[in-house]
């Protein structure tokens, strides 16, 4: 078998094809093309070199234009590649170097990570290098941006391979942020992988494990279903180590042909290949479920590009999420209710004929009646704080959590489904899922910033590790605890108080230089003259503040919205809607949720309450 060669000669079809974005169903056919390895050169018959999709879709397509979009820089650069991320970008919260992924401190990942800054003091201080964000988080990116290039522009394989450089396999390497503790000569890079979301099955989770592995050349080759997994044994001083590796075989073709793959190539991208990154993580956030049983937009044949198309430059349009931070000059360039449903961009679209006052379309979202309830399980809290290591509660471990009742608006049986939150944000009520975050904290008095401590540091205080299935060993912890789950009672928090401010993590640095505090419920606990008080959250004004509630946009309905049984849906006593109760601490000193109400919430006084729950029926 020999590749089909790259055609130069229609360069006219090479001008339509860039410029058109129908491929397929009716569009362009893809021309054919060779698959090229990471030096350029075609790939033949039974070859096991890693095909590069840099240079071989780079061939015809703009590849360094495209990767500047959002979804591949997470806050690396803006759209003009001008570097955004950097050690000092934030002097209010020091700890994040970036507002998107790559930088940003985020308490949803498996250990509430933090990027390590570029350049470092002290080991401590570094929690993910580059490298091992692209290991842990790679995943869920296409490639390109952070995980091919470091925050001076050099290619990472390059740069490490390069001997005047010194970098040493695995080693400090002058405790710099991207390539302490790297193997980037051996990984090699993560690229753009253009087949992630424009071939049809991709294997995503083998992906996902060959970047996990290490092996970010043959990610993109194991993504496009052209291998077979293999295991191997290696020797390690405690035993034997099992670990997993890919043998690269061009002549499979499950999911594509690698001689014709122009066949098996389309534009319009499939919701299967949105889900494999979005699924997981909005599901966790959100509850969040994209099929025709949970919203009334799928029901109708509509995909995700759909309402959040791209144009060339691939930036996929966005909303505006309450807890976003990523190119926010794009926030609002997808279609939006009003879009289609009142300016007539759909003419399929029903337009609404509301029989209540326009004032509850200037106060509150559209979502906030059509996303009444949610029927998958988000997660309703992350406990950081017991033994280092995330413990997560879904909304289904809390006792009636973000409920009054336990039916819908609809009267039906929410069973083990949900019902929204509701913050004001930029003027207008909306729907949301609170998550509450618990977690250690070092407060800096003087600038009032409140410093999340890195949790593999914590683990080191508590003695919680991988190895040992995350169990305190912290003997004076264990005692405190009398196995008890959560750190919530007074004797509990102040023993891990005094714990925590004389402890030294693996490199002997303190864990707390200033007043170490435990956050939970939107709250400090600290000792002061050796006695436990308890405050607001300190932050500086317009800094940091922990933690932003997620926003609810998907799982739409319309039969089964808000009011539509009449008014009582809201403007009853008590109400369904003022007076839901609403998760703020899941456990206080005697182990019991807190919760508050929607109309404290969001801002109405107990006599404006008591008005609008008057039956309107």
């Amino acid at each position: 078998m020999k590749m089909s060669s790259f055609c130069f000669v229609a360069s006219i079809l090479f001008i339509i094809f860039i410029s058109s974005a129908l491929i397929g169903e009716g569009g362009l056919k893809h021309p054919e093309f060779s698959l090229l390895d990471y030096a350029g050169n075609e790939i033949g018959q039974g070859s096991t070199s890693p095909y590069s999709p840099k240079k071989t879709c780079g061939m015809c397509h703009d590849y360094d234009s495209i990767t500047l979009a959002y979804h591949f820089q997470q806050g690396r650069s803006d759209s003009n590649g001008n570097l955004l991320i950097n050690d000092g970008m934030d002097s209010k919260s020091p700890w994040l170097i970036s507002h998107g992924m790559y930088g940003k401190w985020s308490p949803l990942s498996s250990d509430s990570s933090q990027l390590a800054r570029k350049v470092n003091i002290r080991r401590c201080d570094i929690d993910k290098s580059s490298y091992v964000w692209v290991k842990s988080c790679g995943s869920c990116h296409p490639g390109g941006a952070g995980c091919e290039y470091d925050r001076n522009g050099h290619r990472y394989d390059d740069f490490a391979a390069d001997p005047k450089n010194n970098i040493v396999p695995m080693g400090d390497n002058y405790l710099d942020g991207d390539y302490y503790q790297s193997d980037w000569a051996n990984s090699g890079v993560l690229e753009a992988d253009c087949l992630i979301c424009h071939l049809k099955g991709y294997d995503w989770q083998a992906r996902a494990q060959a970047i996990q592995a290490g092996l970010f050349y043959e990610a993109p080759a194991v993504g496009a279903g052209w291998y077979r997994k293999e295991k191997r044994t290696e020797a390690i001083p405690s035993g034997q180590a099992e670990t997993l590796s890919f043998h690269l075989d061009y002549g499979r073709t499950v999911l594509a042909d690698a001689e014709h793959l122009a066949a098996s190539i389309t534009a319009k991208v499939p919701d299967e290949n949105c889900g494999n990154c979005h699924t997981g993580p909005d599901t966790k956030k959100r509850g969040k479920f994209w099929d025709a049983d949970s919203d009334v937009h799928k029901a109708r044949g509509l995909s995700c590009s759909y309402c959040h198309p791209a144009a060339k430059d691939h930036e996929i349009t966005k909303g505006d999420v309450i807890a976003g931070s990523v190119r926010n000059e794009k926030d609002n360039s997808m279609k939006g209710c009003a879009d289609c449903h009142l300016k007539g961009a759909d003419d399929r679209a029903p337009q609404p004929d509301h029989s209540f006052p326009d004032l509850h379309l200037e106060t509150m979202s559209c979502e906030v009646c059509h996303i009444p309830y949610k029927v998958n399980a988000a997660t309703a809290v992350i406990d950081n704080a017991t033994t280092g290591n995330s413990i997560s509660y879904s909304v289904r471990d809390i006792p009636n959590h973000l409920a009054l009742t336990g039916k819908s608006v609809s009267g039906n049986d929410l069973g083990k489904g949900w019902l929204p939150a509701y913050v004001r944000y930029k003027g207008k009520i909306e729907p949301i899922n609170p998550m509450e975050l618990i977690w250690w904290g070092d407060w800096d008095k003087t600038s009032h910033r409140v410093i999340p401590i890195i949790l593999w540091r914590i683990r080191d205080f508590t003695g919680a590790r991988a190895e040992n299935d995350f169990t305190i060993t912290n003997y004076t912890l264990v005692e405190a605890l009398r196995g008890s789950r959560e750190v919530n009672t007074y004797e509990e928090i102040e023993t891990y108080l005094r714990e925590l401010s004389k402890t030294r993590d693996r490199f002997g640095c303190r864990i707390a230089y200033h007043t170490p505090v435990l956050v939970k419920g939107d709250m400090i606990y600290y000792l002061e003259v050796d006695k436990l008080h308890k405050a607001a959250l300190p932050t500086i004004e317009g800094g940091f503040q922990c933690c932003e509630p997620f926003d609810l946009s998907h799982n739409v309905v319309s039969a089964n919205a808000l009011g539509a049984n009449g008014c009582s849906d809201c403007h009853a006593k008590p109400s369904p809607f003022l007076n839901r109760k609403i998760l703020i601490d899941p456990f206080d000193h005697e182990g019991k949720p807190v919760y508050r109400e929607v109309w404290e919430i969001i801002g109405y006084s107990r006599d404006r309450m008591i008005e609008l729950c008057v039956p309107f029926d």
